[in-house]
């Protein structure tokens, strides 16, 4: 059968939610053999909730009579009866594309829908988000994602008004670091910095290189006398450990500003000023401090 020879696998799915037929994806490097499937529910062989998804497109597809577009995620893992079956491993990605069948099946109606497998395009636009996101040095997000983050934040503290404190610090003197020590030293002491930061951070709190020696942590459901806390225990922490991490004699220090989201702010720019009159507040005050406005 000509359908057989398709590359990828082509599933008819009746709105009853059934396996009516499965053919084509003879290769295994890209596909598990699901012909066992045939004749059973979804609802048998895939967790309830991407059989409930699975389900919606069919209908949605049938209901407007078109061809429906969409990209997924799913594992061998995943349905019962693939677990042992050769092909990939892992999540795959998958784009479907959903067609109504233009004849009954059983007095059911039934869509076509083929899979294909999109895993290495995907990995790759990932790649792509990740390097337009980080800063190739420290590993650490860039400005770029710092600003849209802060964005998404800001419209909801106008919406529902979740607070958002941000810290930002630079270290001192470090001119004189790379003047003295060169170049090469003063990306060390950006990447040790960085590693020595992370832990002291919670999972959604985000850690950005600002610029230069600036850098800047987005804190979420934070007020300002916690995000004080907090950056102390970074100056502390960086004082006390930093300079023996890159093997250098004398303490390497940061001045630190932070500020709190206010309902008077009309945008993220007024937060970020704010901590920047604080951290040249700390800078003015003697350096290796923090001050908060």
């Amino acid at each position: 059968m000509v359908l057989n020879a398709l590359p990828d696998p082509v599933f008819l799915l009746t709105e009853d939610a059934f396996y009516a037929g499965l053919f084509g994806h003879s290769d295994p490097g890209y596909y598990h053999d699901g012909h066992g499937l045939v004749g059973s529910s979804l609802y048998e062989v895939l967790p309830k909730d991407v059989a409930d998804w699975i389900m919606e497109k069919v209908h949605l597809s049938l209901h407007q009579e078109r061809l429906i577009k969409v990209e997924y995620p799913l594992s061998a893992q995943q349905v019962k009866g693939l677990e042992d079956k050769t092909g990939p491993d892992g999540m795959i990605w998958f784009e479907g594309h959903i067609q109504p069948f233009p004849n009954l099946i059983e007095g059911k109606k039934a869509v076509i829908w083929v899979a294909r497998n999109i895993t290495q395009r995907k990995l790759l636009q990932d790649e792509l988000l990740h390097a337009t996101q980080t800063d190739p040095l420290t590993g650490l997000y860039n400005r770029r994602k710092l600003m849209e983050t802060l964005q998404e934040h800001f419209a909801e503290f106008q919406r529902y008004g979740h607070t958002l404190s941000l810290i930002m610090f630079d270290i001192d003197h470090f001119k004189q670091l790379n003047d003295t020590f060169g170049h090469l030293q003063g990306d060390a002491v950006l990447q040790s910095l960085s590693q020595l930061c992370n832990p002291l951070l919670r999972a959604n709190d985000l850690l950005a290189r600002f610029g230069g020696e600036e850098f800047v942590i987005l804190l979420p459901s934070t007020h300002r006398q916690d995000a004080f806390i907090t950056a102390e225990r970074i100056r502390t922490s960086i004082e006390q450990q930093l300079a023996q991490v890159v093997g250098m004699s004398n303490p390497i220090t940061i001045s630190v500003g932070i500020s709190e989201l206010t309902s008077a702010d009309t945008s993220m720019k007024a937060l970020i000023d704010r901590a920047d009159r604080a951290l040249y507040q700390a800078k003015n005050s003697g350096r290796n401090r923090t001050v908060s406005l």
